[in-house]
């Protein structure tokens, strides 16, 4: 995981009109935004739409930032309060198209990614609630400790733990109801 202190001197950098390091940026968070509309969304085409426009709210608001610590939190909320914008004006998408690779090897999702149900995992995603789906993305694709991904919600660590536990026993429940 990049240091904070890494983003407050490319942020610097940036604001002084250093495109690669806005690149840089773009690049270290790019998982984080794709990650937060993927969640909401449930769909990785327009995840994939949402997290660029993402970094281009991001390069026209970056002077407003005040807590360079905070970049990826923010990043994360401008993500995710656009996809609830496209959902205002498109309506939810009903079919998660891609099951987003797992983020460690010995994640509880690793077994459902690669076997053969990619069909069933999607579906089981798309069923659970938005906060869980949030939570685990975040959790095992994202590969993030409950700390980061608390800072990037503003959520408790407590809460997330229990969405990312919830989630889990959801998407067994799901998946064993198979016909």
């Amino acid at each position: 995981m990049p240091e904070a202190g890494d983003d407050a001197g490319l942020i610097k950098r940036a604001l002084a009109g250093d495109d690669g390091a806005f690149s840089a940026l773009v690049e270290r968070h790019f998982g984080a935004a794709y990650a937060s509309a993927y969640a909401v969304l449930g769909n990785s085409s327009d995840a994939e739409e949402l997290a660029q426009e993402t970094f281009v709210q991001v390069f026209q608001k970056l002077e407003r930032l005040r807590e360079p610590g905070a970049f990826v939190g923010w990043v994360w909320r401008i993500a995710h309060d656009l996809a609830l914008k496209h959902i205002r004006k498109h309506g939810r998408m009903k079919v998660v198209e891609d099951v987003p690779e797992s983020g460690s090897a010995e994640s509880p999702l690793e077994p459902l990614v690669a076997g053969e149900d990619q069909q069933g995992l999607r579906k089981a995603l798309a069923a659970l609630p938005e906060d869980q789906r949030e939570a685990l993305l975040m959790k095992y694709w994202q590969d993030l400790e409950y700390e980061e991904m608390s800072k990037r919600t503003g959520v408790s660590e407590e809460a997330l733990y229990q969405r990312v536990c919830r989630g889990l026993k959801r998407l067994r429940e799901v998946l064993s109801e198979k016909p």
